[in-house]
């Protein structure tokens, strides 16, 4: 059966797109839900384990993996706390964004991180690419034992996001709730301050808000050269960028949304990588890799479509605003 160009629906069109789209990051999830086994695999049974013993001694590689299972039991809670939240749990943003949008997606930790880490990961890399090719060197990690890498890798988000995002941003928001005299619970502001700064109602209190988020981010980005071996001056640009983001989800999202996000760049991402060190079969980390791709190169078109669109709603209705002010003149 043929049809004429009268006969098809095109207004299906941007639903048949955004569920494919809505598909790669469930995708997605679902690589980072298989990162958890993968882990253990690395750590307790790969031959890297192996050989990291007959280096170290079982001794320093038993000690290091009880840090690492401790962080990987709080990773798992945090991430099952992500699936049913903030505003909708995952199972229906699906249905939300057929009713009313991509703009569902935001109603959920886990696909917000989803669309916020695969198009993050990409700029940081254009950015990276961009500052090699002036000769802006980034550095990188010296190599030590894979395994102790992995580790190390797998621990500092949940460390670094204590340090930079709940001390400063967490901190400086229950000061600013103190000082102005609201009731409330410092351990759920330190957890998700967005949820209390609508009661502020203050235009200047959001802008104290957002120069702490900027302030954790620029610390974040220096924190790398001042304190991370092998990093060079390249590396405060992404990671500065990167402590902004961190920032902002974690003030709109809470505390599990800012450590996943970091989590994604490092566990999630060398979960695949070592994985493949390990059998040495890159089949499954070139798949994704490769989905993380095409999400993230989706994810910068629908963030760039999205921004702009809520900069010309503001421009228009900040133009209604203006033209009803002075027809009262």
């Amino acid at each position: 059966m043929s049809y004429t160009k009268d006969q098809v629906d095109y207004s299906k069109f941007p639903k048949i797109v955004a569920l494919i789209y809505l598909g790669l990051i469930i995708l997605m999830i679902g690589l980072m839900i298989l990162s958890f086994p993968l882990g253990l695999y690395i750590v307790f049974i790969s031959d890297l384990a192996r050989n990291a013993i007959n280096i170290f001694g079982e001794q320093i590689v038993n000690f290091v993996r009880g840090l690492f299972i401790i962080v990987w039991f709080i990773y798992l809670v945090l991430f099952v706390k992500a699936i049913r939240g903030p505003r909708l749990p995952l199972n229906k943003v699906p249905r939300s964004t057929l009713n009313y949008g991509l703009k569902s997606i935001f109603d959920n930790t886990l696909s917000t991180l989803s669309v916020t880490f695969s198009a993050l990961l990409l700029i940081t890399v254009f950015i990276t690419l961009l500052q090699n090719s002036v000769g802006i060197e980034t550095g990188s990690i010296p190599e030590i034992d894979p395994v102790l890498m992995f580790i190390s890798s797998s621990i500092a988000p949940l460390e670094e996001e204590i340090i930079f995002r709940v001390a400063i941003i967490g901190t400086l928001s229950v000061i600013l709730l103190s000082v102005r005299g609201i009731r409330f619970n410092p351990l759920k502001v330190l957890w998700h301050p967005a949820r209390y700064f609508s009661e502020l109602g203050r235009k200047a209190d959001t802008r104290i808000a957002y120069f702490s988020i900027f302030v954790s981010g620029a610390l974040f980005g220096y924190a790398h050269i001042a304190f991370g071996a092998g990093w060079e001056i390249g590396k405060v640009t992404t990671s500065a960028l990167a402590g902004i983001i961190l920032g902002l989800i974690y003030f709109f999202y809470g505390f599990p949304g800012a450590v996943l996000l970091h989590w994604s760049f490092n566990y999630f991402l060398d979960s695949y990588y070592y994985f493949y060190e390990a059998i040495k079969d890159g089949g499954l980390s070139y798949f994704a890799n490769f989905i993380v791709i095409i999400v993230g190169l989706a994810s910068v078109l629908f963030l760039s479509i999205y921004a702009l669109k809520k900069l010309f709603k503001t421009n228009n209705k900040q133009g209604i605003i203006e033209r009803e002010n002075n027809a009262r003149f």
